[in-house]
């Protein structure tokens, strides 16, 4: 039995934080035709839920558009959850987008019903984290606070800490994604991953040791505590991610 949190999220039917992990991809088209072709393969693809990078479009700050396109996305998945992140430029986000906008589209997505998660960057501060928990209550969307390290892993001490921070912020879900340098730092991430788990035993955690080092993660992370894992849909978000096909089929031995 792999450490599950005490409180699981349920969206459309998938419960993140069950007996495995969640198999996630992430969707990365910058143009609308791009988005609907990635969507429309998705249902070939079969994964448990879909991440949709709009940060990536060519249209994110025309609110209007973009909505439309995030509408049509959800038509097109049916009932897949939807995790809706505008990954901010500085921690790997395709470009640069406006706070006032990124936030409107969030505000927007959430109240139509479009999106079931919402993920923003733990280095927005504990004010402005507020602000957005505040503007989804209504909703009931649950908040993903992240942090990503592109170019290195940080010790398990400090791992934990962001982690822990990220859940003192009131996050419904604390997600923490590292670039290894060796083998130690992808024990590491998974080591601090069980540590939150243990600590904080609550919430759903998403942990990942990126790159080709780091691939092991997204197939063994559910056994330390993670709750979803990304995998390759039509174009990889984030270095190290695995086809569907072939994470599942590692999954379904290890988890069975």
């Amino acid at each position: 039995m792999r450490p599950q949190p005490k409180k699981p999220i349920t969206a459309r039917g998938k419960v993140l934080g069950g007996p495995a992990p969640l198999v996630c991809v992430p969707l990365v088209g910058k143009t609308k035709e791009e988005i609907r072709t990635e969507a429309r393969n998705i249902p070939a693809i079969a994964p448990d839920a879909i991440e949709l990078r709009v940060d990536a479009w060519d249209f994110v700050e025309e609110t209007r558009k973009a909505l439309s396109m995030i509408g049509e996305v959800r038509t097109i998945v049916g009932e897949l959850p939807v995790i809706l992140t505008c990954r901010g430029h500085w921690e790997g986000g395709v470009k640069k987008v406006a706070d006032e906008k990124k936030f409107l589209l969030y505000k927007e997505a959430a109240e139509a019903g479009f999106v079931d998660f919402i993920d923003m960057e733990l280095a927005y501060g504990d004010g402005k984290i507020r602000e957005i928990l505040a503007m989804l209550e209504p909703t009931s969307t649950p908040l993903i606070i992240s942090c990503h390290d592109f170019e290195k892993t940080p010790s398990k001490e400090m791992i934990f800490s962001l982690l822990g921070a990220e859940i003192r912020a009131g996050a419904h879900v604390a997600k923490f994604a590292a670039m290894p340098r060796s083998e130690e730092d992808v024990l590491s991430l998974l080591s601090a991953t069980l540590m939150v788990r243990r600590q904080y035993p609550d919430i759903p955690l998403i942990t990942m040791s990126m790159g080709e080092s780091g691939a092991m993660s997204r197939i063994t992370g559910g056994l330390f505590g993670s709750d979803l894992t990304f995998a390759v849909g039509s174009k990889a978000s984030a270095p190290g991610q695995i086809p569907v096909a072939a994470l599942r089929q590692c999954l379904s031995v290890i988890f069975s």
